[in-house]
């Protein structure tokens, strides 16, 4: 029989902290937000879809009322949770959480996460809204197919930001438009443009996969610490930092770091809170900047972790994103720098079993064409990719 727990009554314990805009719940592997997370924006019927079934053994609600229960489609024990966090679940919840749903503002709606990916541009053949016009709501990867190829001379977007290209799969000479009008396409846009598509980032993405770089895997020094300074080479106001800090901004210190000296342990470094983003991590040593590290005044978390943190993502020169047919990065791989609408033509079509993302956020979807079910993951190792195994079909770089 389905059992429903209201917060007041809940087995777990929260400590609450204020809404954002819009709903959001971050699902973590391990307890005390360590190891892999699954950030949800949307109604998900089953998180086995982006690779995190029964995984799921902390929890923080950023905003909204959520539903979280055991079997999929709502199904099993349930229980509602407010904003909080929730840093070890009972045994009625962990490891068992198979569909998440936000309730208190949407329903079973998607809020205005419906709209990823959509947006309104009209194109029109004449400078200044003149001539033939069409309208396009979502991706168009060839406009040829709407017998619009090489004829747009202006465009008005009226929601959503798009990226419009000069060749067909958004390649070439490619320009972005936020919302306005623009009466003309500018230098060497007007009648050149091939493919338009909405752009997407991955604060906006329904569901964002996260490596769980620096994960639990053993014990970590006592004498860890850390010291970050706002300016390179050591300078500027500091913090000292010994234990685990989630939010940065909770010490007046987000995006504030320049520099550090790691004086003991390996530590994880974070653009987001609690753990999230694009996530590093870095043993003892002096480091007058962080700008190669893409981490130059965008850390917001931070904790100390197991001096063999095998999460932490390696470069190896071969692409920014790379997909083995094997768990644990074993047999065939294929590795690309570029957007692939279909890896029917890489012969790597529903074969991926893990990753590693070196740089930026990826979007993999099922079908070909960036359709289907989707999910954004950002850099690390992906030892195995569970519920998204055998199923991708396309991937782009979002960011």
């Amino acid at each position: 029989m389905r059992t429903r727990f209201a917060l007041a009554c809940a087995l777990l314990c929260a400590t609450c902290f204020g809404a954002a805009s819009a709903a959001e719940i971050t699902l973590y592997q391990h307890r005390d937000f360590g190891g892999r997370q699954l950030t949800v924006r949307s109604y998900m019927a089953n998180v086995t879809n982006a690779g995190f079934n029964d995984q799921t053994s902390s929890i923080i609600v950023n905003s909204g009322r959520w539903e979280v229960c055991t079997d999929a489609d709502f199904k099993g024990y349930c229980a509602t949770l407010l904003p909080g966090q929730y840093p070890a679940l009972d045994q009625q919840f962990n490891n068992r959480i198979s569909s998440v749903r936000e309730t208190g503002s949407y329903g079973e709606q998607r809020g205005h996460y419906r709209r990823y990916g959509v947006g309104l541009a009209e194109f029109y053949s004449e400078p200044g809204f003149r001539g033939q016009k069409l309208a396009v709501e979502t991706d168009v990867p060839n406009l040829q197919r709407n017998d619009f190829n090489d004829r747009a001379a202006s465009v008005i977007v009226r929601s959503g930001t798009w990226q419009i290209c000069s060749d067909a799969n958004y390649i070439g000479n490619c320009r972005t438009f936020t919302p306005g009008s623009y009466a003309d396409l500018g230098r060497g846009m007007a009648n050149r443009v091939s493919s338009a598509r909405v752009v997407r980032t991955v604060n906006d993405a329904p569901a964002v996969l996260g490596s769980g770089v620096g994960g639990p895997t053993g014990p970590v020094n006592p004498n860890a610490r850390v010291i970050l300074y706002s300016e390179p080479a050591l300078h500027g106001a500091s913090i000292a930092v010994s234990g685990p800090v989630p939010d940065l901004g909770s010490a007046s210190f987000n995006d504030a770091t320049a520099s550090m000296v790691i004086e003991g342990g390996y530590w994880l470094f974070c653009t987001d809170t609690y753990f999230r983003g694009n996530c590093q991590v870095f043993g003892p040593g002096t480091r007058n900047g962080l700008k190669e590290q893409g981490l130059h005044r965008t850390l917001s978390s931070m904790r100390p972790v197991s001096p063999n943190p095998g999460g932490a993502p390696m470069r190896t020169g071969r692409g920014d994103i790379e997909l083995f047919v094997n768990p644990d990065f074993s047999g065939t791989s294929f590795f690309t720098q570029s957007d692939v609408p279909s890896l029917g033509g890489t012969a790597f079509n529903d074969r991926a079993r893990s990753m590693v993302v070196h740089n930026g956020q990826w979007e993999l979807c099922s079908d070909a064409n960036y359709g289907g079910e989707c999910v954004v993951v950002g850099p690390g190792r992906y030892d195995n990719l569970g519920g998204l195994s055998n199923r991708l079909s396309s991937i782009r770089r979002i960011q």
